[in-house]
């Protein structure tokens, strides 16, 4: 019997306490759940909560996909379409004026050319200016579409000043600035820099 008061040790925690105490203690721990089960609570919200911002990223690429996927595509081919219509081969300004000045029956005179400008990697500007003395309404608009419409190639009229020296006469004088745009490859680059 000795050996078994050796093991009975006397009163435990919990019996020790006052009541007053057990009160607190039962409240401290109350409170370390409640914190606890916040805590998790928040974790949790806010693993779901990104976890539902992934899948909202994720829906409306597909809903990009879906509704703009064609229309990138036809982008694309219209990108593709255009740049076919720019030519590769340099286009002659003094060739393609004289031949408006016959359609027109107009003189062009003060030609030059401007240096050509990168516009982006492998694309170049080219400009052209000249006059046109006493000219009609009617010749510089034939003249005009003559050398706007040449084939294989895309010219545009990028300055137009028109001036008329009499207030009587229907007669202009106008200052044109032709632009055409160039594809342009790397081995162009090369001749034009050693030709330079």
């Amino acid at each position: 019997m000795a050996k078994v008061d050796a093991k009975h040790k006397g009163p435990g925690f919990w019996e020790r306490l006052q009541p007053r105490e057990r009160v607190l203690v039962m409240a401290l721990v109350g409170v370390f759940l409640l914190m606890a089960t916040g805590v998790m609570m928040f974790m949790r919200h806010k693993r779901l909560s990104d976890i539902d911002d992934e899948i909202a990223d994720k829906r409306e690429g597909l809903e990009l996909t879906r509704t703009f996927g064609p229309s990138y595509q036809e982008k694309l081919a219209l990108k593709a379409e255009a740049q076919k219509k720019i030519s590769s081969t340099p286009l002659l300004f003094s060739t393609l004026v004289e031949e408006a000045q016959t359609v027109a029956e107009v003189t062009a005179s003060n030609q030059a050319e401007k240096p050509a400008v990168e516009v982006a990697p492998g694309l170049q500007m080219r400009t052209y200016e000249f006059d046109l003395r006493g000219v009609t309404l009617a010749q510089l608009t034939k003249f005009l579409s003559t050398v706007e419409s040449k084939e294989g190639h895309v010219v545009l009229t990028q300055g137009l000043t028109i001036r008329s020296p009499s207030g009587s006469e229907d007669r202009l004088n106008v200052d044109v600035v032709l632009a055409t745009w160039e594809r342009v490859t790397p081995e162009d680059d090369q001749q034009q820099e050693q030709e330079g």
